[in-house]
């Protein structure tokens, strides 16, 4: 009787650690990541955007991000050397 009697606890102890959300509870809306950095580098350059070019800003941003991203996949081999400066 005693085996069964812990066994018991155990449920229950397992039955109430369950985090429950609250009833009407939904997620939190995913933020525009674009946005936030369009509006905190404006901020942090004191730079004051119009609100009807925010979308424009927005597009160009996301631009420079593609196209960052294909020269970063582009590989070179080790052997490669800079190329010469050459000055007038």
């Amino acid at each position: 009787m005693a085996g069964k009697s812990r066994a018991r606890k155990a449920k229950t102890s397992r039955r109430t650690r369950r985090i429950k959300k609250p009833v009407g509870a939904e997620r939190p809306k995913k933020t525009d990541a674009l946005a936030y950095l369009t509006a905190s580098g404006a901020q942090a350059l004191a730079l004051p955007i119009d609100p009807a070019w925010q979308a424009g800003v927005k597009l160009n941003l996301k631009l420079l991000f593609i196209h960052a991203a294909l020269v970063d996949e582009f590989s070179l081999p080790d052997d490669i050397e800079p190329a010469p400066v050459f000055r007038a």
